[in-house]
């Protein structure tokens, strides 16, 4: 019924906690693949030490170290159930978050994915995500990063919503094909969202669906690699998703926004580096538009009424990885 996917690179003792927890759940009709990418801790071990303990099929893979979004893919392609569940593996499902899924995407068959609340592990009544929205031009941002889980949450469709527990109808993301797989971090969540909306399904969140993020408390500094991959990724994503329409004008107000971004801020040679990857990689990326337009059944200004009508998220990055949120 459900095939979990769980991407991994050097995360062992996570990857550990994820497998034990996922014994918990009350649905029992699902199996697990894990995709190693060529991990240099001992996460192999783990995973066969795991093997004896655990209540439900496990397959193991290694491939080479292509990001998640390869990954995912991987276990997309290995699938032979109706849904997919993409969690990552310093993730930790509450028990029933299986069992309710399903239960929401059974009563909708419109309904592509599903997601919920993301709580940080180290302060679980906050919010790491309740899904994310897209910016008028691309910027992609987690909604209600960092605020109280205060149980005032209700269900609601979104652009994307976060991969790091999201399940999914199989072939509604095949239809898509899935990831992007250059894009080796960042912005892989936004990409998938905004096509499966692209293709007339539905992307939604819903409260009662929470999960535990095992991140640091400190937010740590954005890198130069970082960086690169974000800029890369979200000009990508706009160029093959935006609608005819609206994509002159979207591509403007981004190179107008880049060339700001270039002189006012740091780390300027890996956004210029992103800039070049596009513009090398133009004519693969138009022909992926061209499929992505055959099954065109919304057009932007359809997906994006659903948004919060803000080009830039509220609170910057102001260099970090993520928002700031206290322990």
């Amino acid at each position: 019924m459900v095939t979990v996917i769980i991407p991994t690179y050097n995360r062992a003792v996570d990857l550990r906690n994820t497998l034990l927890s996922l014994n918990d759940q009350t649905f029992k009709d699902f199996s697990v693949i894990v995709v190693n990418n060529s991990s240099t801790d001992n996460t192999a071990q783990v995973v066969n030490e795991c093997r004896t303990l655990l209540t439900f099929p496990l397959t193991y893979h290694v491939k080479v170290p292509q990001g998640p979004a390869s990954a995912r893919n991987w276990g997309l392609a290995a699938a032979r159930t109706e849904y997919v569940l993409f969690l990552d593996s310093d993730v930790e499902l509450k028990s029933k978050w299986i069992e309710t899924a399903l239960a929401h995407m059974d009563g909708n068959i419109t309904l592509a994915a599903a997601g919920g609340q993301i709580r940080y592990s180290f302060n679980p009544d906050k919010l790491n995500a309740y899904g994310g929205t897209l910016g008028y031009f691309g910027l992609a941002w987690d909604i209600r990063e960092g605020e109280n889980a205060d149980g005032h949450l209700e269900k609601e469709s979104r652009s994307w919503i976060n991969c790091s527990a999201m399940l999914a109808r199989t072939e509604a993301c095949r239809r898509v094909e899935g990831f992007d797989d250059t894009f080796f971090y960042g912005y892989e969540d936004s990409d998938i969202g905004w096509k499966l909306n692209i293709s007339g399904m539905d992307v939604c969140v819903f409260p009662d669906l929470i999960a535990l993020h095992k991140v640091k408390a400190d937010a740590g500094r954005i890198s130069p690699d970082i960086v690169f991959h974000y800029c890369k990724n979200r000009l990508r994503s706009l160029l093959k998703n935006a609608d005819t329409l609206h994509l002159p004008v979207k591509v403007s107000l981004y190179l107008a926004y880049s060339m700001a971004d270039l002189i006012l801020k740091p780390h300027r040679m890996p956004k210029l580096k992103a800039l070049y990857w596009n513009i090398a990689h133009l004519k693969e990326t138009f022909i992926l538009r061209k499929k992505i337009n055959k099954i065109r059944k919304k057009n932007d200004r359809d997906i994006f009424k659903r948004e919060q009508g803000r080009m830039f998220p509220e609170t910057p990055l102001a260099g970090n990885r993520r928002r700031l949120v206290k322990a």
